[in-house]
């Protein structure tokens, strides 16, 4: 595959990674809890709710199962909440029930004979056995009725053990039997009954029956409707005797000038074709008195005509022709405008531009009226015509100018300052100024909320006026001051308020004053923190008095892990874990407001120690209304782990390897990790590694490392490797800084001995200090869903050792979460996150360094698909994304592409010189109680240079590349 083939699939996997459609938030139901309930049992509204543990829900659906119980009647109230879980969220459902609430033991039904149960059936709303009220009783009745199967639904309640049986005694309608319609010519029998509703079998009364016969003759097609009911053994004959109106055939026109036939047949929605000024109807349109009013109506809305008049013809018993006479209102020809002192009438000319000629009548003259006196120019506008002899209309329209603003002036301004007030000015020199333009102004000037009136002054000179607009201001805010609230300081409080000290108090902000600082509490975590009272008093005090919940105690519960592996024997290292290990992480303090955003990051830090399964909080009552006792909850899990195995080698025979790790270290989250290796060469490899992540008793942590281990080292130009022993030890101390800031400082020294190499013949030593800075702000350490880190470190070897360099490394890396991304949400929740994690790493070194310290790229972390470390050179740029996606039971799918390359610089002269290998695959990860183990499977294109008929690559490892 080329390289544009392998670019094009690498652009075509990162369009698909970002237009993957972000999911809908849900949250995984962990229990539901059922409260309040005495009557009706847990499980009755279980199935209400209709929803189990181990589903997903969403915010609609817990609205739509709240309506559901609402409507239900069983409960005067009904209160849904959702709370933080272990594994998701606890719905916790709070009822208050009806004192109505009725027993049911069972349901009969009497009295039916053509109409079975079964066809009811869908209309039962009433439990068989179970919790209903009355009011539901009658609802069952209503619709029951509602079939128009009977004439009458009578229900009793009869005492059964504990309950009732409801006992619905039904006595159906008769039924049509036999329907016969007499006297049609033009409709047929099934357009009578589809027009009524009514066809033979079906149940009705009789009172029922005749109501369709004024259905029959509203519809205004029959001259004679009569309906003959005959009854007999419950069952209705019926006899329709009808008379058919006419049909209108054709529709002339007279009188008409300039009105013609097609306006007539448009007016009218008559479908035909047009001959001379006749209509030839299509359509069958019945003939009837009504119909004429209602043509006639229709015409003069038009006001074509000032009158109209309709005269029939029969020309048969089934025809009809329709002649109508008209006298058109007068056709205007022309509109002159008088009174005009500083408009020019050709703009006036183009306001009414759009009502020229047409037919004068009143709707006319109000409609330019009304068009001229909405541009605001004319206080009013009078209207004059004059008609000729042959019916035309000539139109005057007299109009007096409203005046021209000529200024406009401010005063009782002293707070508020001028340029403020032209921010609501709607009004401009030189405008047309009527009294409805000045009122809204004056609205617009009292809807600032500053002044407690606002009036004018007007000064009118021949056509001009200027208007002095007078404010009264209101009271000025001297002093804001918030009572009762501790964790937000009020300079933070006084930035999001739009009422401000030295101004007049602002009525219209107030609202958007408390919603502003209600937000501001949100964001900061006090979501607890409520505004009880807003009070401005006659000092000027605006006064905001807040309830908020005080933290009375701080409390810390370990749930222990239950040891079932045959780690116990280690039991030599086990304690049960400090509290002291919690606390430490713990931010909240006795006597500050609970602050929710606070405790999660407390949660967070607390999860990251690695050595708890879970971690959640839970509020408990203090011993006042306004104070909680919170209380963090950790569960342990096994911090410890236990490998050994062996073989047989040619090189050095048989062999063994135990192995133990503690992450928990005498209760103190501790770690310590010692791997020994023996051959039957009596050789010892081991590599011991100490971490202490409170040094000292502060947040300094500290690390040791002693090793006497092989190293493998593949060059991918000549698929040879090399062999080094290297031996030696290292510590580092790191420090955390502000905002998320931390630095260390590190010092390593080892000799390394080649056993097998053909690029190091001689044994060689490495002293180096090491500085490093980042900034961490991912949530969690392992399997990060948030947040990002940017890291530099410095390594200087030289003085006593035989290798004499500097190496720089640059790892940049960002997590963003595409699902689940409201914020608090718990733990459980978040790991259930589908993230999109990218990462860039760089680095160079420079000066007399040993081949193991070179940079090496290639497998299982670095570019999967490839052989470990097969890249290698002085510099290296790295390039990874991955796309991860929870599949349930702590099990995760990923999707990856990883970039990148080694390289020595002596070797590039330009940008065309490096050759950057690319992978791409898929993956699994499992997040065991002690680390997460991965399996990748990488494509790498054919390309890796020691297997290059292997194509893909599968790589097992434990923790994840980022």
């Amino acid at each position: 595959m080329g390289l544009n083939k392998k670019f094009l699939f690498f652009i075509a996997f990162i369009f698909a990674l970002i237009c993957f459609t972000f999911a809908q938030s849900e949250y995984k139901i962990e229990d539901i809890v059922i409260k309040g309930n005495q009557k009706i049992s847990t499980q009755e509204i279980l199935n209400m709710v209709g929803v189990s543990k181990g589903a997903n829900i969403t915010d609609d659906q817990i609205n739509k199962i709240k309506e559901k119980l609402d409507n239900s009647t069983y409960f005067l109230s009904v209160v849904i909440n959702k709370l933080s879980g272990k594994s998701g969220i606890i719905l916790e459902i709070n009822v208050v029930e009806s004192p109505f609430l009725i027993f049911i033991n069972g349901i009969s039904f009497q009295g039916l004979q053509r109409i079975s149960v079964k066809e009811l059936q869908n209309l039962i709303i009433l439990p068989a056995i179970g919790w209903t009220t009355d009011e539901r009783i009658w609802e069952q009745k209503r619709k029951f009725m509602s079939t128009g199967y009977f004439s009458k639904v009578d229900v009793n309640e009869v005492k059964s053990g504990e309950g009732f049986i409801v006992i619905f005694n039904f006595q159906e309608n008769p039924v049509l039997e036999k329907i016969e319609v007499k006297g049609l010519q033009n409709l047929r029998k099934e357009d009578v009954l589809s027009m009524i509703g009514i066809k033979e079998g079906m149940l009705i009364s009789e009172d029922d029956l005749m109501a369709k016969k004024e259905e029959i003759i509203s519809s205004n097609m029959f001259s004679k409707v009569e309906f003959n009911i005959t009854k007999k053994e419950n069952k209705l004959y019926l006899t329709i005797n009808l008379e058919e109106n006419p049909l209108v055939s054709k529709v002339g026109l007279i009188g008409n000038n300039k009105s013609n036939i097609k306006d007539i047949q448009a007016i009218l929605s008559i479908v035909g074709d047009i001959s001379e000024n006749t209509i030839i109807s299509k359509s069958s349109i019945y003939y009837s008195e009504e119909l004429i009013s209602l043509w006639k109506a229709k015409l003069l809305e038009t006001g074509y005509f000032k009158k109209v008049e309709l005269n029939p013809k029969r020309v048969n018993e089934r025809s009809v022709e329709v002649e109508i006479t008209v006298v058109e209102n007068p056709w205007v020809v022309a509109i002159d405008v008088k009174g005009l002192v500083n408009l020019k009438k050709e703009k006036v000319m183009e306001v009414i531009s759009g009502r020229g000629r047409g037919f004068l009548n009143d709707n006319y003259l109000n409609e330019l009226k009304e068009k001229l006196l909405s541009t605001g120019w004319f206080s009013s506008v009078d209207t004059k015509y004059v008609i000729t002899p042959n019916n035309y209309a000539y139109i005057t329209l007299t109009v007096v100018e409203n005046p021209i603003l000529k200024s406009i002036t401010y005063s009782g301004l002293r707070l508020i300052p001028e340029k403020e007030i032209k921010k609501y000015r709607i009004l401009k020199e030189g405008d047309f100024i009527s009294d409805d333009r000045i009122e809204e102004q004056i609205t617009k000037f009292e809807n600032m909320g500053y002044f407690s009136k606002v009036s004018v002054e007007k000064s009118v000179e021949n056509d001009k006026v200027s208007l002095n607009f007078i404010f009264n201001e209101n009271p000025e805010v001297k002093k804001i001051v918030f009572e009762g609230l501790l964790g937000v300081s009020e300079k933070e409080l006084r930035q999001v308020l739009l009422n401000k000290e030295g101004l007049p108090f602002n009525s219209v902000f107030l609202d958007k004053d408390v919603q502003s600082i209600l937000n501001l509490l949100q964001s900061k975590g006090y979501v607890f923190a409520s505004i009880q009272n807003v009070v401005f008093n006659n000092e000027g005090e605006l006064i905001f008095y807040f309830k908020d919940y005080k933290v009375e105690d701080i409390q810390v519960e370990i749930i222990p892990s239950t040891e079932t592996s045959v780690l116990s024997f280690l039991a030599i290292f086990r304690r049960p874990t400090d509290k002291n290990v919690v606390k430490r992480e713990i931010s909240l303090s006795v006597g500050e407001s609970v602050n929710i955003e606070k405790i999660k990051s407390d949660l967070q830090r607390i999860y990251n120690v690695g050595i708890f399964e879970d971690v959640s909080v839970r509020f408990d009552k203090g011993s006042t209304e306004d104070s909680v006792k919170v209380v963090y909850v950790v569960k342990e899990k096994l911090s410890g782990s236990f490998n050994f195995g062996g073989g047989y080698a040619t090189d050095v025979g048989l062999y063994g390897f135990v192995e133990y790790k503690e992450k928990n270290l005498f209760g103190k989250a501790q770690q310590l990790s010692l791997q020994l290796s023996l051959t039957s060469l009596a050789k010892i490899n081991y590599q011991l590694t100490f971490i202490d992540p409170w040094f000292l008793g502060g947040r300094n942590a500290f690390q040791l490392d002693l090793y006497d281990k092989k190293v493998n080292i593949t060059d991918a130009t000549t698929s040879s490797t090399s062999t080094f022993e290297k031996a030696g030890g290292a510590f580092s101390f790191s420090y955390p800084l502000e905002n998320f800031w931390s630095i260390s400082l590190g010092f390593k020294y080892e000799s390394i001995t080649p056993i097998e190499s053909s690029t190091m013949t001689t044994s060689t030593t490495v002293g180096s200090f090491n500085v490093g800075l980042w900034r961490d702000t991912r949530d969690f350490y392992l399997n990060p869903t948030q947040g990002s880190r940017q890291a530099i470190s410095i390594e200087f070897a030289g003085g006593g050792s035989e290798s004499n360099f500097i190496k720089y490394n640059v790892d940049l890396q960002w997590h963003l979460p595409l699902t689940n991304r409201e914020s608090p949400i718990s733990i459980s929740q978040q790991k259930e996150r589908q993230v999109l994690s990218l990462k860039i790493g760089f680095g160079f070194e420079e000066g007399n360094f040993p081949s193991t310290e070179l940079f090496t790229l290639g497998g299982t972390s670095t570019i999967r698909g490839f052989s470990d470390n097969i890249f290698k050179g002085d510099t290296y740029l790295l390039f990874n994304m991955q796309y991860r996606i929870p599949l349930g039971n702590n099990l995760y799918g990923v999707l990856f592409v990883d970039s990148g390359s080694a390289w020595y610089r002596q070797d590039v002269t330009s940008l065309t010189d490096i050759k950057f290998y690319t992978g791409i695959g898929l993956g699994l990860r499992y997040d065991t109680l002690i680390i997460p183990i991965r399996i990748d499977f990488g494509y790498n294109f054919g390309n890796d240079p020691i297997a290059p008929n292997t194509k893909w690559r599968v790589h097992f490892s434990f923790g994840d590349i980022f």
